[in-house]
Protein backbone atom coordinates (compact mmCIF):
# COMPACT_ATOMS: atom_id res chain seq x y z
CA UNK A 1 0.00 0.00 0.00
CA UNK A 2 1.41 3.75 -0.79
CA UNK A 3 1.72 6.18 1.91
CA UNK A 4 3.23 9.10 -0.18
CA UNK A 5 3.47 12.12 1.88
CA UNK A 6 0.86 14.83 0.28
CA UNK A 7 1.66 17.50 -2.13
CA UNK A 8 0.93 20.52 -1.06
CA UNK A 9 -0.09 22.98 -4.44
CA UNK A 10 -3.32 23.57 -6.37
CA UNK A 11 -6.18 21.80 -6.20
CA UNK A 12 -6.44 20.00 -9.59
CA UNK A 13 -9.19 19.38 -11.29
CA UNK A 14 -9.66 15.92 -11.12
CA UNK A 15 -12.24 14.37 -9.11
CA UNK A 16 -10.50 12.83 -5.59
CA UNK A 17 -7.34 15.89 -6.33
CA UNK A 18 -6.87 17.08 -2.42
CA UNK A 19 -5.69 20.32 -1.80
CA UNK A 20 -3.40 19.70 1.55
CA UNK A 21 -2.66 22.79 3.32
CA UNK A 22 -0.03 23.12 6.26
CA UNK A 23 2.87 20.92 6.75
CA UNK A 24 2.62 17.51 6.45
CA UNK A 25 4.60 16.63 9.53
CA UNK A 26 1.17 17.57 11.60
CA UNK A 27 -2.13 15.21 11.62
CA UNK A 28 -3.71 14.79 8.09
CA UNK A 29 -7.93 16.10 8.55
CA UNK A 30 -9.45 15.22 5.50
CA UNK A 31 -12.43 17.65 4.64
CA UNK A 32 -15.57 16.89 3.03
CA UNK A 33 -18.97 18.81 2.17
CA UNK A 34 -22.25 17.95 1.38
CA UNK A 35 -24.95 17.94 -1.03
CA UNK A 36 -24.98 21.08 -3.88
CA UNK A 37 -21.68 22.37 -1.76
CA UNK A 38 -17.93 22.34 -3.29
CA UNK A 39 -14.70 21.95 -0.89
CA UNK A 40 -13.47 25.54 -1.12
CA UNK A 41 -16.88 27.34 -0.31
CA UNK A 42 -17.82 24.87 2.30
CA UNK A 43 -14.69 25.36 4.20
CA UNK A 44 -13.38 28.46 4.48
CA UNK A 45 -13.91 29.30 8.01
CA UNK A 46 -11.48 26.40 8.63
CA UNK A 47 -8.32 27.67 6.73
CA UNK A 48 -7.15 28.96 9.44
CA UNK A 49 -6.40 25.85 11.11
CA UNK A 50 -3.60 24.50 8.43
CA UNK A 51 -1.47 26.56 11.31
CA UNK A 52 -1.35 23.43 13.40
CA UNK A 53 -2.51 20.47 11.10
CA UNK A 54 -2.69 19.38 7.72
CA UNK A 55 -5.22 20.05 5.92
CA UNK A 56 -7.29 18.98 3.29
CA UNK A 57 -9.91 20.18 0.93
CA UNK A 58 -11.12 18.50 -1.74
CA UNK A 59 -14.88 18.68 -4.40
CA UNK A 60 -16.43 14.98 -3.93
CA UNK A 61 -16.65 13.21 -7.32
CA UNK A 62 -19.93 15.05 -9.28
CA UNK A 63 -18.66 18.14 -8.01
CA UNK A 64 -15.39 19.19 -9.69
CA UNK A 65 -15.71 21.78 -12.62
CA UNK A 66 -14.31 19.24 -14.89
CA UNK A 67 -15.97 16.12 -13.65
CA UNK A 68 -19.02 15.89 -15.67
CA UNK A 69 -18.68 12.02 -15.63
CA UNK A 70 -19.08 10.98 -11.90
CA UNK A 71 -22.23 10.17 -10.60
CA UNK A 72 -22.38 12.09 -6.80
CA UNK A 73 -23.06 9.89 -3.79
CA UNK A 74 -21.94 7.31 -0.96
CA UNK A 75 -20.70 4.91 -3.40
CA UNK A 76 -18.34 7.45 -5.98
CA UNK A 77 -17.60 9.13 -2.57
CA UNK A 78 -16.26 5.87 -1.00
CA UNK A 79 -14.16 4.59 -3.81
CA UNK A 80 -12.41 8.24 -4.45
CA UNK A 81 -11.53 8.39 -0.29
CA UNK A 82 -10.29 4.72 -0.06
CA UNK A 83 -8.23 6.29 -3.19
CA UNK A 84 -7.15 9.38 -1.72
CA UNK A 85 -6.47 7.57 1.67
CA UNK A 86 -4.48 4.55 -0.09
CA UNK A 87 -1.86 7.36 -1.52
CA UNK A 88 -0.98 9.66 0.96
CA UNK A 89 -1.90 7.27 4.59
CA UNK A 90 -4.00 7.64 8.04
CA UNK A 91 -6.20 10.64 7.60
CA UNK A 92 -8.89 12.51 10.17
CA UNK A 93 -11.97 12.41 8.02
CA UNK A 94 -14.53 14.85 8.60
CA UNK A 95 -17.99 14.57 6.89
CA UNK A 96 -20.68 17.25 6.31
CA UNK A 97 -24.23 16.20 6.23
CA UNK A 98 -24.82 13.63 3.16
CA UNK A 99 -20.73 12.84 2.29
CA UNK A 100 -20.94 11.19 6.19
CA UNK A 101 -22.30 7.75 4.25
CA UNK A 102 -19.38 7.56 2.07
CA UNK A 103 -16.54 8.25 4.93
CA UNK A 104 -18.53 5.12 7.11
CA UNK A 105 -18.38 3.32 4.19
CA UNK A 106 -14.90 4.19 3.20
CA UNK A 107 -13.72 3.36 7.28
CA UNK A 108 -15.55 -0.15 7.22
CA UNK A 109 -13.60 -1.25 3.96
CA UNK A 110 -10.28 0.34 5.21
CA UNK A 111 -10.28 0.93 8.93
CA UNK A 112 -6.47 0.85 9.37
CA UNK A 113 -6.80 4.89 7.16
CA UNK A 114 -9.02 6.22 8.91
CA UNK A 115 -7.80 7.54 12.18
CA UNK A 116 -10.94 9.23 12.97
CA UNK A 117 -14.07 10.51 12.20
CA UNK A 118 -16.07 13.88 12.71
CA UNK A 119 -19.69 13.77 11.73
CA UNK A 120 -21.31 16.94 11.02
CA UNK A 121 -25.14 16.69 10.83
CA UNK A 122 -25.53 13.45 9.65
CA UNK A 123 -28.59 12.50 7.81
CA UNK A 124 -28.49 8.78 8.26
CA UNK A 125 -31.83 8.06 9.16
CA UNK A 126 -31.71 4.54 7.83
CA UNK A 127 -29.56 3.56 11.74
CA UNK A 128 -32.76 5.24 13.61
CA UNK A 129 -35.12 2.44 14.62
CA UNK A 130 -39.04 2.96 15.65
CA UNK A 131 -39.21 6.43 14.78
CA UNK A 132 -41.99 7.89 12.93
CA UNK A 133 -39.90 11.34 12.27
CA UNK A 134 -37.27 9.25 10.57
CA UNK A 135 -38.60 6.84 8.82
CA UNK A 136 -40.92 9.72 6.97
CA UNK A 137 -38.14 11.62 6.21
CA UNK A 138 -36.35 9.15 4.49
CA UNK A 139 -39.44 8.23 2.32
CA UNK A 140 -39.80 11.32 1.44
CA UNK A 141 -36.25 12.15 0.50
CA UNK A 142 -36.47 8.38 -1.76
CA UNK A 143 -39.60 9.76 -3.08
CA UNK A 144 -38.22 13.13 -4.11
CA UNK A 145 -34.98 11.24 -5.56
CA UNK A 146 -37.30 8.71 -7.55
CA UNK A 147 -38.91 11.98 -9.27
CA UNK A 148 -35.51 13.86 -9.80
CA UNK A 149 -35.38 12.67 -13.27
CA UNK A 150 -38.37 14.90 -13.81
CA UNK A 151 -36.46 18.32 -12.58
CA UNK A 152 -33.58 20.50 -13.58
CA UNK A 153 -31.09 21.32 -10.54
CA UNK A 154 -32.76 24.43 -9.34
CA UNK A 155 -35.98 22.84 -9.12
CA UNK A 156 -34.81 20.08 -7.25
CA UNK A 157 -33.07 21.77 -4.75
CA UNK A 158 -36.13 24.13 -4.18
CA UNK A 159 -38.41 20.74 -3.80
CA UNK A 160 -35.57 19.20 -1.55
CA UNK A 161 -35.49 21.79 0.77
CA UNK A 162 -39.14 21.61 1.35
CA UNK A 163 -38.69 18.16 2.28
CA UNK A 164 -36.70 18.77 5.04
CA UNK A 165 -39.30 20.89 6.44
CA UNK A 166 -38.23 25.01 5.63
CA UNK A 167 -41.04 27.28 6.13
CA UNK A 168 -38.78 30.05 4.43
CA UNK A 169 -36.48 28.24 2.43
CA UNK A 170 -33.60 30.65 1.99
CA UNK A 171 -32.74 31.26 -1.65
CA UNK A 172 -29.59 29.44 -3.20
CA UNK A 173 -26.53 30.51 -5.08
CA UNK A 174 -25.76 27.49 -6.27
CA UNK A 175 -23.62 26.86 -9.46
CA UNK A 176 -25.54 24.57 -11.74
CA UNK A 177 -22.78 21.58 -11.99
CA UNK A 178 -23.33 21.39 -7.97
CA UNK A 179 -27.27 21.83 -8.56
CA UNK A 180 -27.42 18.61 -11.33
CA UNK A 181 -25.05 16.41 -9.06
CA UNK A 182 -27.51 17.26 -6.21
CA UNK A 183 -30.26 16.33 -8.43
CA UNK A 184 -28.50 12.68 -9.16
CA UNK A 185 -26.83 12.36 -5.75
CA UNK A 186 -28.49 8.97 -4.31
CA UNK A 187 -29.71 10.15 -0.80
CA UNK A 188 -27.54 9.16 2.20
CA UNK A 189 -29.92 7.15 3.83
CA UNK A 190 -30.28 4.81 1.20
CA UNK A 191 -26.13 3.53 1.92
CA UNK A 192 -25.92 0.27 3.49
CA UNK A 193 -25.33 1.13 6.85
CA UNK A 194 -26.12 -0.56 10.00
CA UNK A 195 -25.39 0.08 13.83
CA UNK A 196 -23.31 -3.18 14.20
CA UNK A 197 -20.90 -2.72 12.03
CA UNK A 198 -19.94 1.18 12.64
CA UNK A 199 -19.65 -0.16 16.35
CA UNK A 200 -17.38 -2.78 15.32
CA UNK A 201 -15.24 -0.48 13.41
CA UNK A 202 -13.30 1.11 17.28
CA UNK A 203 -13.13 4.24 15.44
CA UNK A 204 -12.97 7.31 17.50
CA UNK A 205 -15.75 9.15 16.39
CA UNK A 206 -17.55 12.98 17.08
CA UNK A 207 -20.74 13.78 15.66
CA UNK A 208 -21.63 17.51 15.82
CA UNK A 209 -25.07 19.09 15.24
CA UNK A 210 -26.51 22.63 15.05
CA UNK A 211 -29.21 23.67 17.58
CA UNK A 212 -32.76 23.61 17.34
CA UNK A 213 -34.19 27.16 17.93
CA UNK A 214 -33.13 30.30 17.89
CA UNK A 215 -33.82 33.53 15.69
CA UNK A 216 -31.18 32.50 12.82
CA UNK A 217 -33.53 29.26 12.37
CA UNK A 218 -35.86 28.61 10.27
CA UNK A 219 -38.34 26.53 12.74
CA UNK A 220 -39.87 24.19 10.48
CA UNK A 221 -36.55 22.53 9.50
CA UNK A 222 -35.31 22.70 12.74
CA UNK A 223 -37.99 20.61 13.75
CA UNK A 224 -38.25 17.97 10.93
CA UNK A 225 -34.61 17.86 9.82
CA UNK A 226 -32.81 19.43 12.61
CA UNK A 227 -35.00 17.05 15.16
CA UNK A 228 -34.42 13.60 12.92
CA UNK A 229 -30.57 14.83 12.61
CA UNK A 230 -30.31 14.58 16.76
CA UNK A 231 -32.28 11.22 17.02
CA UNK A 232 -29.39 10.21 14.12
CA UNK A 233 -26.21 11.32 16.30
CA UNK A 234 -27.86 9.37 19.69
CA UNK A 235 -27.56 6.44 18.31
CA UNK A 236 -24.70 7.25 16.11
CA UNK A 237 -22.48 7.84 19.37
CA UNK A 238 -24.46 5.23 21.20
CA UNK A 239 -23.22 2.56 19.24
CA UNK A 240 -19.91 4.22 18.33
CA UNK A 241 -19.10 5.00 21.99
CA UNK A 242 -18.68 8.71 20.41
CA UNK A 243 -19.45 12.34 21.79
CA UNK A 244 -22.28 13.89 20.38
CA UNK A 245 -21.47 18.02 20.42
CA UNK A 246 -24.13 20.46 19.87
CA UNK A 247 -23.31 23.90 18.54
CA UNK A 248 -26.66 25.56 19.52
CA UNK A 249 -26.13 28.51 17.46
CA UNK A 250 -25.61 26.71 14.58
CA UNK A 251 -28.38 25.76 11.87
CA UNK A 252 -27.32 23.08 9.42
CA UNK A 253 -24.19 24.37 8.30
CA UNK A 254 -22.24 24.07 11.84
CA UNK A 255 -19.07 24.93 10.41
CA UNK A 256 -19.71 28.23 9.65
CA UNK A 257 -19.52 28.85 13.52
CA UNK A 258 -16.37 29.42 12.92
CA UNK A 259 -15.00 29.70 16.64
CA UNK A 260 -17.14 27.03 18.11
CA UNK A 261 -16.54 24.62 15.78
CA UNK A 262 -12.93 25.09 15.05
CA UNK A 263 -12.71 24.52 19.11
CA UNK A 264 -14.72 21.08 18.36
CA UNK A 265 -12.32 19.63 16.32
CA UNK A 266 -9.34 20.82 17.97
CA UNK A 267 -10.83 19.23 21.04
CA UNK A 268 -11.15 16.08 18.76
CA UNK A 269 -7.86 15.83 17.71
CA UNK A 270 -6.25 16.71 21.22
CA UNK A 271 -8.47 13.48 22.94
CA UNK A 272 -6.92 11.16 19.81
CA UNK A 273 -3.75 12.42 20.16
CA UNK A 274 -3.85 11.55 24.57
CA UNK A 275 -5.24 7.95 23.67
CA UNK A 276 -2.87 7.30 20.77
CA UNK A 277 -0.08 4.64 21.80
CA UNK A 278 2.44 6.63 20.74
CA UNK A 279 5.33 4.45 20.42
CA UNK A 280 3.13 3.00 17.22
CA UNK A 281 1.81 6.61 15.77
CA UNK A 282 0.67 6.80 12.66
CA UNK A 283 1.48 9.81 10.01
CA UNK A 284 -2.49 10.13 10.56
Amino acid sequence: MRHAEPDPGSLADDPGAVLWLGSPEQPRVLLLHDIAMTGSTSWLGQLQLADDMCLGIVDRPGYAITDRASTAGWTSDARMLLDVLDRNGPAHLVAHGCSAAGVLLAAQLAPTLVSSIVLVEPPLFQLVEGSSLTEDLAGKLGELHDRSCLMDGEEFLREYQLTLGYLEPPPLDVPERCAEAARKETPACHAPLDLASIAALQTMMTVVVGGREGPEHDPGERTVFGGALWQTAEVLVEAADGWLVPVEPAGHAVQRCTGLFNGVLRRHLDTWWSNMDHSHAAAG
